[in-house]
């Protein structure tokens, strides 16, 4: 990324912002604070030094902002680290990534995710499409919140082991 004008920038964070929204969810960020920390990682970028020797180098600077971003704010905010081990998580968004930018990940969620259905779907809408708190999805749908956590990990780990089949991992 050579010149820095704002159509430059606009392109540059249109190209890559999915990219590193995914990678964030990976890691185990959570959607109230996905945004922000989008955000930060071009923010940090643009104030950077950065050489571009092609997308997939671009594409790494970018998870390694990413990355210590995400593990300031969980440090911040004394939380667990939801995946255990960030340079796992490093190597296979890599291997997402790595013929087809991720996308074939993205097709193989999209097409598990029709096949969701009743309370799992609409936790999902309601937690990550609306970004609703889980005790507003819990009082919404008359559950507790230990219940919507316990749906949202079933679902997940459902939606993880179709993407997976599809995918071949």
């Amino acid at each position: 990324m050579p010149s820095r004008s704002a159509l430059h920038i606009e392109q540059f964070v249109h190209v890559h912002q999915s990219s590193v929204r995914g990678f964030l969810a990976y890691m185990g960020c959570s959607g109230d604070r996905l945004d922000d920390l989008v955000q930060d990682v071009f923010l940090s970028f643009l104030s950077s030094k950065f050489e571009d020797r092609g997308e997939a180098a671009t594409r790494a600077f970018l998870r390694r902002i990413a990355r210590n971003l995400f593990l300031k704010s969980i440090e911040r905010e004394r939380r667990q680290i939801v995946q255990a081990d960030p340079e796992l998580a490093e190597k296979a968004w890599e291997s997402y990534e790595s013929t087809d930018a991720g996308n074939g990940y993205l097709i193989a969620l999209r097409e598990c995710l029709v096949g969701l259905r009743g309370r799992a779907l609409e936790v999902l809408r309601l937690r990550y499409e609306e970004s609703i708190q889980l005790i507003t999805v819990a009082s919404r749908l008359g559950l507790s919140e230990s219940g919507v956590k316990s749906i949202l990990v079933r679902t997940k780990s459902r939606l993880r082991d179709c993407v997976e089949r599809r995918l071949g991992i």
